[in-house]
């Protein structure tokens, strides 16, 4: 099937992400940090509004009950004694191997499925942005500045000489699209991501584990991204120039020739949003709301409370674990009530 709404807006409206892959791994019953960092894993994989697209496997390596592949996984992880955790991109064409693997805590689970750079993706394309494109640096400022430079200047001349396809007006009446006409943009952006930037790091290891081989590349690369955080493609090195540039940019911008997303390149990128209150809310996402890492970074690290006949206080960290992940809870409904209430607010 195919309709008149741009590939962009359309992934934006009805393209719902797929889940990234997340194991836990343990061996002895989770306690403390663990525990609670497995439950916030949980809570953040419901299907619910304002949630993270993740999908959870708790392997308790020890039981005998774990399948083959999870404990080659583990096996490949150096069998760590500590309670563990590794991701995978989402299913798709491409089969990458474990994007990520990392202590299980509370600290990851936050850098899992939010940052700043993903905040701003999520701020940009609310507003409407057809793609923003991240340029994953090499770190090296000359080889840098020019990709950046090629890449700004293609964009800046494409947006000034391509055209949106026009809305067939059945369309708009079966809900294929829910802005008018002149409610769509064309507009490309620019978001260059540091390498080495440690509240990035899990991020970039999605971004490199969207195609093949692309952890093996040190030279800046370039990620247009559209719809619900979806990636299309990635454009290395010498290889972001003019004809590749412009045969992403076309494919974004025309209409939609499969309404299947599966039918259509790219891979979602783990991110936490509430894309159906994004649509819903026509655009403009708050964008001075706290992130998840943010919340809680900001939490204490003990709670203690009367517990004993003397009144002595006493810490316990399971009690640490279930009051961190109600205050969590509580701060994420929040969120989401923000996300889809609050009146839209252009970004600066």
């Amino acid at each position: 099937m195919a309709c008149s709404v741009p590939v962009f807006r359309y992934g934006l409206e009805h393209w719902t992400p797929d889940a990234g892959r997340v194991r836990v791994f343990h061996r002895e019953p989770l306690t403390g940090e663990p525990k609670a960092a497995s439950d916030e894993l949980q809570r953040l994989a419901q299907d619910e509004p304002g949630r993270a697209n993740i999908a959870i496997e708790v392997v308790n390596v020890t039981s005998g009950d774990a399948s083959s592949d999870a404990m080659e996984e583990y096996e490949l992880a150096g069998a760590p004694n500590e309670p563990w955790m590794s991701v995978r991109m989402p299913l798709s064409k491409y089969e990458t191997g474990v994007a990520w693997a990392g202590p299980l805590r509370l600290d990851n689970v936050g850098r899992l499925v939010d940052s700043p750079v993903r905040r701003e993706i999520l701020s940009r394309l609310s507003l409407g942005e057809s793609a923003v494109w991240v340029l994953l640096e090499s770190g090296h400022t000359e080889q840098d500045d020019a990709a950046a430079a090629r890449l700004e200047e293609r964009l800046d001349y494409l947006m000034e000489v391509m055209e949106l396809p026009k809305l067939d007006d059945e369309d708009i009446r079966n809900g294929l699209v829910s802005v008018p006409e002149d409610g769509l943009r064309l507009a490309f952006s620019v978001l260059r991501l540091r390498r080495d930037d440690s509240e990035e790091e899990i991020f970039v290891r999605q971004l490199l584990a969207s195609e093949p081989d692309l952890m093996e590349h040190p030279e800046p690369i370039a990620f247009p991204v559209f719809g619900q955080g979806r990636v299309l493609c990635a454009l290395l090195g010498e290889g972001i120039k003019s004809e590749n540039v412009d045969r992403a940019a076309a494919f974004l911008i025309g209409s939609c020739s499969c309404e299947v997303k599966e039918k259509n390149p790219g891979v979602d990128l783990i991110m936490l949003a509430d894309w159906k209150g994004v649509v819903e809310a026509g655009g403009a996402l708050p964008v001075d709301l706290p992130s998840a890492a943010e919340i809680m970074s900001s939490l204490p690290e003990t709670v203690t409370f009367e517990s004993s006949a003397s009144g002595t206080a006493v810490e316990t960290s399971t009690a640490r674990g279930h009051r961190l992940s109600i205050l969590v809870g509580l701060l994420s409904a929040v969120l989401v009530a923000l996300f889809v209430w609050m009146r839209p607010r252009g970004r600066e």
